[in-house]
């Protein structure tokens, strides 16, 4: 029997990934909802890509439980964290092999590997550094030439095994950078430092200067790393890896290429990822007895945006700061 590709989760990165897989030869579907869902399923996808549109007929569902599972099943879980482990648990309501399926985090954030280790014995991490955007149902901007993107991927917690090298290879086919990482954890530390800017992307909508408040932001984030004995990478080195490996960003026109933050309040979603993102450093900030209040007003701010459908731009970055100053009075 042949490998087959479950997407689950398919927004901008997600989508994406399912289309190439599926233009490249290998079965592949896509665990959609709502509009988005019909929409792929009577046009197909949408894929805005560096180099040309395309029209990619991938198969789609809207829930695990529409699938029969098969033993050479692997699953990408492309979803916002916030959605990781009510999925995982559909998954196994629906039938999927608990000890035996292969569970990627092809996310952002720390939190979803150990979640996904929780219900399914072989759970693996992936470090993506892929531009996407999904703000029309049935139609995914992928604005990257070269290459579609890159990602290191790796067993969680550490180490490399054949299935990495098998889905290395399949990705690298399909058009990524891809690569085994036998410390895949570290890498996604420093993209998880990175990606802590998410929410002042959001809540600001770039207005104002961020870069004194983000140099807070992580070096609260570093030290609550460090407390717990999470790794991540030097960041030269993180830096240096990607720029090697990513592919050229490419303009078009109405990208504004902005973050899946600010995507979600775009979006009036309700939800946001900010509390596996900033709320991670508060959390270990709370059980280390590390002050967070950079990143408590972000958390706060940015949650409180997406429950009320407070589109971007809310607060400057000095408005911000003013904030976060009186937070950490309180400390």
């Amino acid at each position: 029997m042949s490998t087959r590709y479950v997407v689950y989760g398919a927004g901008g990165i997600g989508a994406a990934m399912g289309a190439y897989l599926h233009l490249s030869g290998f079965e592949t579907v896509l665990i959609a909802r709502g509009a988005h869902l019909n929409a792929i399923r009577e046009r197909g996808l949408s894929l805005v890509s560096g180099t040309e549109p395309l029209c990619v007929p991938v198969s789609a569902v809207g829930h695990p439980s529409d699938l029969t599972w098969r033993p050479d099943d692997r699953v990408l879980l492309t979803m916002k964290a916030q959605d990781t482990e009510p999925a995982l648990r559909d998954l196994l309501a629906a039938g999927a092999d608990g000890d035996e399926l292969p569970v990627v985090s092809v996310q952002n954030c720390i939190a979803n590997e150990p979640m996904i280790a929780r219900y399914f014995r072989r759970a693996y991490g992936a470090m993506i550094v892929i531009p996407g955007s999904f703000l029309e149902p049935g139609v995914v901007v992928n604005p990257i030439a070269g290459n579609h993107g890159y990602l290191d991927l790796g067993v969680y917690p550490r180490g490399v095994d054949p299935f990495v090298e098998s889905l290395a290879a399949d990705l690298t086919a399909a058009g990524y950078a891809a690569f085994p990482h036998s410390n895949v954890m570290a890498a996604k530390g420093s993209k998880f430092l990175g990606n802590l800017g998410n929410a002042m992307e959001a809540v600001t909508d770039g207005r104002g200067e961020a870069t004194p408040y983000m140099a807070h932001v992580r070096a609260e984030a570093r030290a609550c790393l460090d407390a717990a004995g999470l790794p991540y990478e030097d960041g030269d080195t993180y830096q240096s890896r990607v720029r090697t490996h990513r592919g050229t960003n490419v303009g078009m026109d109405g990208d504004r290429k902005r973050g899946s933050s600010w995507q979600s309040l775009v979006r009036r979603l309700g939800t946001i990822e900010t509390d596996y993102l900033n709320g991670e450093v508060v959390q270990l900030g709370r059980i280390h007895g590390i002050p967070t209040p950079f990143n408590r007003v972000l958390q706060r701010v940015a949650t409180r945006m997406a429950v009320e459908r407070i589109p971007p731009g809310l607060y400057s970055a000095e408005e911000l700061w003013t904030l976060a100053e009186a937070e950490a009075a309180r400390d």
